[in-house]
């Protein structure tokens, strides 16, 4: 009997777990992929068994006891992984979304799945991965992983075997004394934040999107450079001015953190999640102008970015998991936690020249979150070409869809007010 393959249950894979258990979001994020031309179903099989092989937890379950947790490699077969499905002329839109909205099935796998939506002369695609394997950062690299292989199938010996996933190699990039002074910092209580007139619907998934084109992208690039500030921080800015509208006052909004840059060399090639959040606080004064609250939001997020104690619920978490059975770290892990009213998580670029298939180009890309709960608001925010998408996932109704979608409105009328 062949030895059965089992893999480590880490730190970010049991609090993604624990957000879908406690219904703070669904923990998949997804990728809309619109071609120029057609993809080769053979050549694309090929490639998700490679990259199986590269990184098994795609197809991999989840197991959890008392003591312990651990994922456990489960062979499926290709065909799970894959959707074919053709296009109906003027529905590409529609079929896109609901393929978009549909759930992984997280208990017995695949972890991942691809939707191929087949025309005449063009394919779309739609990614969907569970967010308990990776942070969008990792997903990004696994899709230019899939194209290069895809592309280039000689290549697939370049990539190395997933490795560790753990958070140790991050705090190893820190003295003693740093992980001590982590462990020990002392947080100030949180305050009670302001929520949204959310009602809920758990049964109505829906995505609200804004973009803004190449054109303005260059133009708040200019504004950024001009006032030496990061473009995350005019979108800070602009949100910030737009809930300040709807409560009359300011509110505190989580800004997600890639961690990588403290790892030693600067780089990791494992799939896994390292991020954190910090707090943009402001404090109770907005400022009259854009310009003013941007001073405002620079300095805190500065301020917040250089903090390492940041950090202390992940280490904390990880050394009380060396310590105690899983299920009472788990325990201990729900009863620090609950959903943030506002976050934003900017996703980054994803790179033009990386995502495309042999000789067939792409034409739009869209990356984003999780599909959030209520009471939670996340904005989050890709690039693609220079093509800024802003979207927001949420289970609500249809009275929460048009809250949302005014917020989005105004969000982009602060934004481009700089112009």
């Amino acid at each position: 009997m062949e030895n059965e393959k089992t893999f480590k249950f880490e730190v970010f894979d049991m609090l993604q777990h624990m957000f879908l258990e406690e219904k703070y979001s669904n923990s998949i994020m997804r990728f809309i992929i619109k071609l120029k031309g057609k993809i080769n179903v053979d050549r694309f099989k090929n490639t998700i068994q490679s990259t199986i092989d590269i990184f098994p937890l795609i197809s991999s379950n989840y197991y959890e006891s008392f003591f312990y947790s651990k994922w456990k490699f489960q062979k499926h077969s290709i065909e799970e992984f894959i959707n074919i499905i053709e296009g109906k002329e003027g529905e590409e839109d529609d079929i896109i979304m609901e393929e978009f909205f549909k759930n992984l099935d997280y208990d017995n796998g695949p972890q991942m799945r691809f939707v191929i939506v087949q025309y005449p002369d063009h394919d779309s695609l739609v990614i969907l991965i569970n967010h308990m394997l990776c942070d969008a950062t990792a997903f990004k690299e696994y899709l230019y992983m899939f194209c290069d292989i895809y592309t280039n199938p000689e290549h697939v010996n370049s990539y190395s075997p997933m490795g560790d996933r753990s958070l140790i190699p991050l705090f190893h990039s820190f003295t003693l004394k740093e992980r001590f002074d982590i462990l020990t910092y002392k947080e100030e209580p949180p305050q009670k934040n302001l929520t949204l007139d959310f009602k809920g619907d758990s049964d109505r998934p829906f995505l609200e999107k804004r973009t803004l084109t190449q054109e303005d992208f260059n133009k708040l690039k200019a504004y950024s450079k001009a006032k030496q500030v990061s473009l995350n921080d005019l979108f800070f800015t602009a949100m910030m001015r737009t809930l300040y509208k709807v409560f009359n006052q300011t509110v505190n909004i989580l800004c997600d953190i890639n961690l990588r840059k403290y790892i030693m060399n600067k780089e990791t090639n494992d799939f896994t999640n390292i991020l954190t959040t910090i707090n943009c606080d402001i404090g109770e004064e907005l400022g009259d102008t854009f310009e003013e609250t941007l001073n405002k939001v620079t300095q805190c997020l500065k301020k917040e970015k250089d903090n390492i104690y940041c950090m202390k619920g992940l280490y904390l978490t990880e050394v009380v998991k060396k310590l105690v059975p899983y299920r009472i770290c788990k325990y201990l892990l729900s009863r620090g936690c609950s959903p943030s009213p506002f976050e934003i998580t900017n996703l980054g670029i994803i790179d033009k020249s990386k995502v495309h298939f042999g000789n067939v180009e792409v034409s739009s890309v869209l990356l984003t979150g999780s599909t959030k709960y209520i009471p939670s608001f996340e904005l989050s925010i890709c690039t693609f070409d220079k093509i800024l998408s802003f979207c927001v996932n949420f289970y609500g109704t249809p009275s929460d869809q048009k809250i949302i979608s005014d917020i989005l409105d105004s969000f982009i009328k602060e934004l481009t007010s700089v112009f």
